[in-house]
This record gives C-alpha cells, sequence and structure tokens, in this order.
C-alpha cells in the first residue's frame, strides 16, 4: 500500500476526524473510502454520458435515415410482413 502526504485545510480535516470517530475507523480508512466512492462516481459519471452521446448519435443517423426515405408507412409494413408470416403458419 502507498502512503501520500495531502495538506488539508484544518477545518475539513477536523470533520474528517470527527467523521472516523462517529464511525469507528480511523482517518486513513475513511479518506480511503471516500476517495474509492468517489472515483466510482466518477467513472459511472463518465460511462453514462458516454451512453447518452452514443444514443444521441444513434437518434441522429435514424432521423437522417428517415428523412432520406422519406414517407412511408412503418405499421402498414409491418401488418403486412406479419399478416404474411401469420398465413404461412396455417
Amino acid at each position: 500500500m502507498g502512503r501520500v502526504n495531502v495538506f488539508l485545510k484544518d477545518k475539513l480535516l477536523d470533520e474528517i476526524d470527527e467523521e472516523a470517530k462517529a464511525e469507528g475507523t480511523n482517518r486513513s480508512a475513511l479518506i480511503q473510502t471516500a476517495l474509492e466512492k468517489y472515483i466510482e462516481a466518477k467513472q459511472l459519471q463518465r460511462k453514462e454520458e458516454e451512453t447518452r452521446q452514443k444514443m444521441q448519435e444513434a437518434s441522429r443517423k435514424i432521423d437522417a435515415l428517415a428523412k432520406e426515405l422519406g414517407d412511408w408507412d412503418a405499421q402498414g409494413i409491418i401488418r403486412k410482413f406479419r399478416d404474411t408470416n401469420l398465413k404461412g403458419d396455417s
């Protein structure tokens, strides 16, 4: 395990010590847990943003394709396909 020296404001250090005492742990364990949770949250936030961007790009591509294809009756095509397949199953 590595060792790190960090400068903290006195008030923050007091709050850390109070919280560590309330949690029944020590300062180092509390800071380590807090940093782990912070990093997990930031990684999740980045992953969600990446997913959101991919969804937006997919939506733009679908919109461009729809514009290129023009007007067509999607429900009618689906119904025709469904009805044709149902008749073939009989």
